[in-house]
């Protein structure tokens, strides 16, 4: 084969591989990766992995010191804990308790705060986001003080997280709920 002819195939070769290089660039800029971050309990992961022995502690001492019960529509969930995180969509899938929380169309959300001597808690606040788990274009947000029912509608079955805090006095607890809606 002639040198010439090689010199140009290898050259067309490396063109062809710069080009590639510089369409993968171009298309990965222009699309929307990276801008739709994780907000699991209501911070951003680095906050969380930093922040987790401390979030694990302000949990213990609300469950220690107070009955907490969420109620997603006829489900009731007792006290705050973060134990969701760890599983993957197929554990949740396979698992009875927990599961299809959330309806597709009109659900509520109400939380109801007991000393442990059955006292009722008043002054508290609770934030949650109800969120798809791929992508947070479906997002409902809630805040509501004391024992107030929120109300949020959803249109999309499949998995969802329900992750917020809550705050009673200075303390503040965070959760974490996979589930599902049909």
């Amino acid at each position: 084969m002639n040198k010439y002819l090689l010199y140009t195939i290898f050259i067309l070769k490396f063109m062809l591989g710069i080009a590639f290089i510089v369409w993968t660039i171009y298309v990965t800029i222009g699309s929307d990766v990276g801008e739709d971050e994780d907000q699991s309990l209501l911070s951003t992961y680095h906050k969380v992995d930093d922040q987790f022995n401390k979030i694990q502690k302000s949990n213990k001492l609300l469950n220690e010191n107070y009955d907490i019960k969420f109620i997603f529509n006829d489900t009731i969930i007792d006290g705050v804990d973060t134990n969701d995180i760890f599983y993957s969509q197929r554990v949740i899938k396979n698992r009875e308790t927990r599961k299809t929380i959330l309806n597709i169309g009109s659900n509520e959300f109400k939380v109801i705060v007991q000393t442990k001597d059955g006292k009722k808690v008043k002054n508290y606040e609770t934030d949650i986001v109800v969120t798809k788990t791929t992508n947070h274009l479906y997002d409902k947000i809630l805040k509501l003080k004391d024992d107030k029912i929120g109300k949020f509608d959803i249109k999309n079955k499949g998995s969802w997280n329900i992750t917020g805090k809550i705050k009673i006095e200075n303390i503040t607890g965070s959760f974490m709920i996979k589930t599902d809606a049909k």
